[in-house]
């Protein structure tokens, strides 16, 4: 009986992906072809029909202008996240264990990230210069905030039913970090490496829009000046691509390390 419930779940589970992904391949031809209408609708200055960025897609791909622009946008991306992941989680877990650390931090963390990062970009540029390091440094400020605070809320929750029976064994301060404090708020760091990435794409597309001009962000600089909607259009699905394709891997990634609390969801700070 058990296993006939089981294949039963699996055959329902599997009905039930298929019908969400029918669903989100519907939603999309449906958008493809309203931006396809109303693009006949209007000049092309202002919205290129869709089959045109199609072939703008393959054209610029053939000439490698989009691969570059590319890889050296994930390059920024990646550099900026894996920094902005790693102090995030080692500050907010510092700010979330100890009274005293995040008494001292939590008004410049607060203040910091309710601060538009735009305004830091001269004082960044003059530091930095226009090239590598300056971008880099947007998407820390830009991502780092909501990988620290999901990671501070988490330690908060970690109830004394938890500790207890660790201190109670006489483990150290690093064990409990490692075995007890960073499994429970895993689910929690997760939720905010997911905020991080969508704020992250934000953060390389502003250092390239207002620094040296390079990547997905300068392309869509480049093209814009010059009218051509199609062209421009391009280096944009390619960004949306990103954001959703590592948003999910980043889902993926929480239901593998943390599957008992997958449900969890930002408790805020």
């Amino acid at each position: 009986m058990s296993v006939a419930l089981a294949l039963a779940d699996g055959r329902g589970a599997r009905t039930a992906a298929r019908r969400n992904l029918a669903i989100r391949l519907a939603s999309i031809l449906f958008i493809l072809a309203i931006w396809e209408i109303v693009a006949l609708l209007v000049p092309p200055i202002f919205l290129a029909p869709f089959h045109q960025t199609v072939i703008a897609f393959f054209e610029l791909s053939a000439d490698g202008a989009l691969p570059r622009a590319t890889l050296a946008t994930l390059a920024v991306l990646f550099l900026g996240l894996s920094i902005a992941i790693i102090l995030g989680v080692a500050i907010g877990l510092l700010m979330g264990r100890y009274r005293t650390v995040r008494w001292v931090l939590e008004p410049y963390v607060n203040g910091l990230y309710s601060t538009p990062t735009v305004a830091f970009l001269p004082l960044v540029t003059f530091w930095l210069g226009l090239y590598l390091a300056p971008k880099i440094a947007i998407v820390v400020l830009i991502a780092i905030f909501p990988v620290l605070k999901n990671t501070a809320a988490g330690v908060a929750t970690v109830g004394t039913d938890y500790l207890e029976p660790a201190e109670s064994m006489r483990a150290s301060e690093l064990a409990l970090f490692i075995k007890v404090i960073m499994p429970a708020t895993l689910p929690f760091i997760m939720a905010g490496v997911r905020l991080a990435i969508g704020r992250g794409i934000v953060g390389v597309v502003v250092g390239e829009f207002f620094t040296a001009q390079s990547g997905l962000g300068g392309m869509v600089v480049f093209y814009a000046s010059k009218f051509q909607t199609a062209e421009m259009f391009v280096p944009i699905i390619v960004l949306v691509t990103v954001g959703v394709c590592l948003t999910e891997l980043a889902k993926r990634l929480q239901s593998v390390l943390a599957p008992w609390k997958e449900s969890e969801r930002d408790q805020g700070f």
